[in-house]
């Protein structure tokens, strides 16, 4: 697995772009784990042709592979991590809360959290086992590491964007209650993120509940879920 691991790391590096400025302490990234400065896009790239070249590779063998990744110093073998998931649907359903958890452990800020719970595990694959998944997403939405809490709200906006199962807007309401008393940027924008996902299929449900809560939510999420309400945009 080391073997495996290096081999994406030496790719990564291959493509640093050496650029004058970094963004490497910016408000997205600002991680303060190392960075390579290697583009998203080069990325993808690479962890896709990765998956092509080892495509015989078994489920432990390649979970063993993203947990050294994911235990990585730097930002670039974490994010990459999370696509090579996210591109592997029959490892995803070996994948439960409590690795999950492991590897939230070792990421820090806006692009490491939203590159695993953004769009990685689908609505139909959390329903499976709907019971501990909710466990799990309600414990992280009080845990006292932030981005565990910002992980709790990610991971459901691309199952309430997409499915209508009200198992999802419940536990969505449930958790932007628990943390919409929460003034930090990183928990606000992921607050107005998960109640504008709400809105395609539970419009009058998020307009009512934003109503009812305006002086206790986030001024932000106020803002930009009522925009989305009216104009349909972000």
């Amino acid at each position: 697995m080391r073997r495996l691991h290096r081999s994406l790391l030496a790719e990564i590096r291959k493509q640093q772009r050496r650029r004058a400025h970094t963004q490497a302490n910016d408000s997205y990234l600002s991680s303060g784990h190392f960075y390579w400065d290697v583009s998203i896009l080069t990325l993808r790239t690479i962890a896709k042709a990765w998956l092509k070249h080892n495509r015989g590779i078994s489920q432990t063998e390649f979970l063993a592979v993203l947990d050294g990744l994911y235990r990585g110093r730097s930002y670039e073998e974490k994010i990459t991590a999370s696509m090579l998931l996210a591109d592997h649907s029959a490892a995803r359903a070996s994948v439960g809360p409590k690795q999950l958890d492991a590897w939230l452990d070792g990421l820090v800020g806006w692009a490491e959290i939203d590159a695993l719970c953004q769009n990685t595990f689908t609505a139909d694959e959390m329903l499976e086992d709907w019971p501990e998944w909710k466990r799990f997403i309600g414990k992280l939405s009080r845990d006292k590491n932030i981005n565990k809490r910002r992980a709790a709200l990610v991971l459901l906006t691309t199952p309430v964007r997409r499915s209508n199962d009200e198992r999802f807007s419940l536990l969505a309401f449930d958790l932007v209650e628990v943390q919409k008393s929460q003034r930090e940027i990183i928990i606000t924008k992921a607050v107005s993120w998960l109640l504008r996902s709400m809105v395609q299929h539970h419009k009058r449900a998020v307009s009512d509940y934003v109503k009812e809560n305006r002086d206790s939510l986030p001024a932000i999420a106020v803002r930009e879920t009522v925009r989305k309400i009216k104009t349909g945009r972000k």
